[in-house]
């Protein structure tokens, strides 16, 4: 094996092509893996509607203020028509450039470690560019967040870095750049504050690093402008309703909150060092982890008491997984726990490992070399058959069921997936698990409607009538999706009844399209209230229901035209 030393330094290509062929032989698949059900859709259906650039970039316009993120979505409207295809490989790229920003910051923390081998920060970043962990937020267009998070936050560290050895006000500048972009980005970017900050505190110091007391100044003014910052925040707050629903959401007693921090940070430390198994959708953690937790705390203090240079990375790994810890203990997100939250705390990991890592070209050490290669084909086997499963969604749900069987709206996702696979029977029992099994009451409409559309779908109109009276026995109460699976099912029934069946059918869908048009204002139900009208012989008031439905029909309306003839027709008969 050839060393090489810090003077002779690497083709400055060869890091940059080894980074980009594995991460591209990993996460390949995902490229053509298309929407993913859960977010996806919804981010198409916005976007596509071409909001307007003040909406994307003023507080307000979403559930999240995370500008710079939907900045990214309306771009990919605007240049590419938001094709899937483009979307993932925006995703991958910036995985890329994550992991050569981990490259940058572990080649800077050599001259600290004493090592003179250039492989081990490329240890240190295809430990992070393979972690399995880390395909969720890769492959999954919604989990872009984290990836972008992570390029502005490693970015704004490796600046940081970079003033505390040399001291050059310009680099700190552009550190306070990058970590604004980064809160911009998503809001658990505030954990960056207490990471700067001990990264300040305990950067060893150098000949060119400002003194102790520059630091502390340094500490002291972020603290005090945080603290501004987050009362003028506070005071806004009713523009922020996110901040809103953590600050009003249901807490536990303080005891069950530290045993919940407890068992969240010892999961998430124990998935980031054996990160299986994969799964989506984690409900539930077993209380051992706080052990974890506990076993974990006492041996980072005791390295950081000792100025162990590695466990400074995994102090700041700690504090990036801090707000992943509320959401453990709020539950206000899809799943109390999420692989994709540990995006840019395996970067520091990977950092702290590779400063862990012996020199092999020290004597006696070379053995280091072949489980480090197992190790990462072990990491790059795993990742892409994670990557390959986002293209299979039937596959991927079912592996989320077998890992998570509790979870209702894994079933609700599955069912909908295998109804569009024409497998009726398949989906109306996957259904009927997610409605035993669903503890989210947001959820209930979503699953009751997907049940009625199955049955519907089975052929059953009657059936679907009767459990739509069940539902809602004043239909006035009914949301306008389930009063559009009635009119469907009713008019599906209409060819098979009788004459005085049909007419009292008839009547009973004349008030669902009236209703439909009172919820929807969409002049297409009076259009189809006055067809039924005219077949009731009721003609005066179809004759006032077309002329209504042709006075606000859009130009461009499919049934203007139809509309204006039967007016025409109406009008005739006087």
């Amino acid at each position: 094996m050839r060393c090489y030393p810090s003077k002779e330094p690497l083709h400055p290509l060869l890091v940059p092509v080894l980074l980009l062929v594995s991460v591209l032989l990993v996460y390949y698949p995902a490229l053509l893996s298309g929407l993913h059900s859960i977010d996806d859709p919804g981010i198409i259906s916005r976007y596509a509607a071409s909001p307007p650039l003040s909406q994307i970039l003023l507080p307000g316009g979403s559930y999240y203020y995370r500008p710079l993120v939907e900045l990214s979505f309306w771009l990919d409207q605007r240049l590419w028509g938001l094709e899937p295809g483009v979307m993932h490989l925006e995703n991958v790229l910036l995985h890329l450039a994550n992991a050569l920003l981990v490259y940058r910051i572990a080649s800077r923390c050599l001259t600290k470690t004493g090592s003179d081998v250039l492989w081990l920060p490329l240890c240190a970043a295809l430990l992070f560019a393979l972690h399995p962990l880390n395909v969720e937020a890769v492959a999954w267009i919604a989990g872009r967040t984290d990836p972008i998070l992570a390029l502005f936050a490693l970015s704004g560290c490796l600046f940081l870095l970079r003033w505390l050895e040399e001291a050059r006000w310009r680099d700190a500048l552009f550190a306070v750049f990058f970590f604004t972009l980064a809160a911009l980005t998503k809001e658990t970017a505030v954990a960056l504050l207490p990471v700067s900050m001990l990264l300040v505190l305990m950067w060893p110091a150098g000949p060119g690093s400002p003194s102790r007391s520059t630091r502390v100044r340094i500490v002291v003014g972020t603290l005090l402008a945080a603290v501004l910052f987050a009362l003028s925040l506070l005071a806004f707050k009713q523009e922020l309703m996110a901040l809103r629903r953590f600050l009003t959401a249901d807490a536990f007693t303080p005891l069950q909150a530290a045993i919940q921090l407890a068992t969240a940070l010892g999961f998430y430390v124990r998935k980031a060092f054996f990160p299986f198994p994969l799964n989506f959708a984690i409900t539930e953690v077993s209380p051992w982890h706080a052990l974890v937790a506990l076993a974990g705390g006492v041996a980072l203090a005791l390295a950081l008491k000792r100025r162990y240079f590695p466990a400074l990375f995994f102090a700041c790994a700690a504090l990036l997984i801090a707000p992943a810890l509320l959401l453990a203990v709020k539950n206000i997100s899809w799943t109390p726990y999420a692989e994709r939250y540990l995006y840019l705390p395996t970067a520091f990991i990977s950092l702290g490992v590779g400063s862990m890592l012996p020199s092999p070209c020290q004597k006696g050490r070379l053995w280091i070399v072949p489980p480090l290669v197992v190790l990462l084909l072990f990491l790059g086997v795993a990742s892409r058959q994670r990557a390959a499963l986002w293209q299979d969604k039937i596959g991927f749900f079912q592996d989320a069921i077998v890992k998570s069987p509790r979870f209702g709206s894994l079933y609700n996702e599955i069912g909908v997936l295998l109804l569009q696979d024409n497998s009726i029977d398949a989906a109306a029992r996957a259904f009927a698990s997610a409605e035993r099994l669903n503890r989210r009451p947001a959820m209930d409409s979503l699953i009751r409607f997907n049940i009625m559309s199955t049955i519907l779908a089975k052929g059953d109109y009657i059936g679907a009538r009767n459990y739509f009276t069940v539902l809602f026995p004043a239909k006035e109460k009914a949301p306008v999706a389930f009063l559009e699976l009635l009119q469907k099912a009713d008019g599906l029934r209409l060819a098979s009844l009788s004459a005085a069946e049909r007419a009292g059918l008839s009547r009973d869908m004349m008030e669902s399209f009236a209703l439909l048009y009172r919820q929807t204002k969409d002049p297409f139900w009076l259009y189809r209230e006055g067809q039924l009208a005219r077949e009731l012989k009721l003609y005066p008031q179809a004759l006032e229901l077309f002329r209504k439905a042709y006075q606000e029909a859009p130009a461009d309306a499919s049934y203007r035209l139809a509309t204006q003839k039967q007016i025409s027709g109406l009008e005739g008969m006087k």
